[in-house]
């Protein structure tokens, strides 16, 4: 059989396999009844608890996916807010998009008539597969960080709230929940606000919600807060100063690192910018080293 058309099957086969992963993920079925069970249950994270058995096709695919190198680790699907099925669908569906450029070249090739055979599309095949499921944990992994820089900034203004709330007197429980439901306007206040209003369901303290939510995203921030409110319900301490404190502390730490990446950043747009000038240098002296030489 001609290897163009060959790998033009595999094309196709790899468009199609993905096409599928993608429908798989996107697709909703029946929940079964210990799903059901655990959505009931407040203590149970939201992303176990809306996790679904689904088609077998789908169950098949992840037993699959989760036996292969490249994970992630839950903090980091966690603080995102994805699911580790729709992470790993995502992943597969990227691996294939990007190993779908080798036969792709290989059509190419064929209809130019290049006779280039079929060791440079299989390496484009090969490469474009294993970049494609590196790249998805990378960018997975650097969203999560960014993600968990700006949930510290947002547990600054949380703590100068909460400090505020207790200076007026008003009690540790009510200074917790009160500014999570107030200052609800970007995705890290309504994250804090979603685990308060769980612990509070569930019958829990709010620095309890705190603890549990610091824990799983691996925020120390939070579970620092949590001990420090912790200490004051129990045993009535003032926490006003030490709030305050730890917020001030925080805001220096993220605005010393942000100098930092600045400063990073700046000395990485130098080297660009010198090779620039050495190129342009060459191009004006080469012609006159040229005639230096042949004369």
């Amino acid at each position: 059989m001609n290897p163009a058309l060959v790998l033009m099957l595999l094309a196709g086969g790899t468009a199609g396999a993905g096409l599928a992963l993608m429908l798989a993920g996107s697709s909703r079925g029946h929940p079964s009844l210990r799903d059901a069970l655990a959505a009931l249950d407040e203590r149970t994270p939201t992303l176990v608890a809306a996790q679904q058995d689904g088609p077998w096709r789908q169950r098949l695919a992840l037993d699959v996916l989760r036996r292969l190198p490249g994970t992630v680790p839950d903090a980091d699907l966690d603080v995102l807010g994805i699911s580790r099925d729709r992470f790993l669908l995502a992943r597969a569906a990227a691996c294939l998009t990007y190993a779908a450029g080798g036969p792709v070249l290989a059509a190419t090739l064929a209809v130019l008539d290049a006779g280039l055979g079929v060791v440079v599309p299989g390496a484009f095949t090969v490469v474009g597969a294993v970049a494609g499921w590196t790249s998805h944990t990378r960018r997975t992994t650097a969203r999560a960080d960014a993600a968990r820089v700006e949930m510290r900034f947002a547990v600054v203004s949380y703590l100068q709230q909460v400090s505020l709330l207790r200076r007026g007197g008003a009690g540790v429980a009510t200074a917790l929940v009160l500014p999570a439901k107030l200052l609800d306007d970007s995705w890290a206040m309504r994250r804090i606000r979603d685990e308060l209003e769980m612990a509070e369901r569930s019958g829990q303290m709010p620095w309890e919600g705190l603890r549990r939510f610091g824990e799983r995203i691996q925020l120390d921030e939070l579970t620092d807060l949590s001990s420090i409110a912790a200490t004051a319900g129990q045993d009535g301490g003032a926490v006003v100063d030490t709030l305050l404190a730890r917020a001030e502390s925080l805001r220096d730490q993220l605005l010393a690192d942000e100098h930092a990446d600045a400063n990073r950043a700046s000395g990485q747009m130098s080297t660009p910018g010198a090779l620039q000038v050495f190129l342009i240098a060459a191009w004006v002296l080469f012609p006159a080293g040229v005639a230096l030489l042949t004369t």
